[in-house]
């Protein structure tokens, strides 16, 4: 009896150790959602909803977002790619893809520009609430 129970004495401390060494869900495990905030919505230009870009886009305002895993985000971590766009009334959308577009607005980092495939991941402009023609700077 003696003998059994000394090697149940060492076989606890074993069992403990595996215990300890089983792979389990870590606490600080953060899901990609809080680093990164929620997905913010990115259109495509359409110019009955932001304007003619000839004359309107000095009402836009170049913002850098980050596309990561199929979704733009406003927040930069570690693998997401960063994507000039332009913020207009709140909503976000990829500057035109005419040639005359190029180099027209100063303040955009054409560096940053969009690929084409991100036109690809670019939703549908909203259509205009008063369907009028646009006209002068953005009401806030």
């Amino acid at each position: 009896m003696r003998a059994s129970r000394a090697s149940l004495f060492a076989v606890l401390p074993l069992i403990g150790l595996l215990a300890v060494a089983t792979p389990r869900p870590a606490p600080a495990q953060v899901s990609i959602d809080v680093r990164l905030g929620p997905p913010v919505v990115v259109t495509n230009y359409a110019p009955d909803v932001y304007g003619d870009w000839r004359t309107d886009y000095r009402y836009w305002h170049p913002v850098t977002l980050y596309f990561y895993d199929g979704n733009w985000y406003q927040r930069q971590v570690r693998g997401a790619r960063p994507v000039v766009v332009y913020r207009y009334r709140n909503q976000f959308f990829l500057p035109p893809r005419d040639e005359g577009w190029m180099n027209r607005d100063r303040r955009y980092n054409y560096k940053r520009r969009p690929m084409d495939d991100d036109y690809n991941h670019a939703t549908a402009a909203p259509p205009r609430k008063d369907r009028g023609r646009h006209r002068g700077p953005p009401a806030e």
